[in-house]
């Protein structure tokens, strides 16, 4: 592989990565919702459980940051397998 097909490589990987955070730090300040009055509702038991729908927001983001990054790392792989690197 020439340097220039190494640089493309790079420069894609690169720019997944970029997506990949700024996806995680929108969802990261998502959470800022159970502070403002959009998000007023967030902190009301759900049913007659001690759930609150900010916990319930907490706990999904959580599952769904560990998901975003399995998405990333089986993307990474499918790409080195794919004959991009050397």
């Amino acid at each position: 592989m020439d340097t220039a097909a190494k640089l493309q490589v790079i420069r894609a990987r690169t720019r997944r990565r970029f997506v990949f955070t700024l996806i995680t730090l929108v969802l990261y300040f998502s959470f800022v919702f159970n502070w403002t009055a959009v998000g007023g509702r967030l902190g009301e038991r759900l049913g007659a459980s001690h759930i609150t729908g900010s916990l319930l927001m907490f706990a999904a983001l959580i599952v769904f940051f560990i998901l975003l990054e399995l998405v990333f790392l089986l993307l990474n792989q499918a790409t080195s397998r794919s004959g991009e690197e050397t």
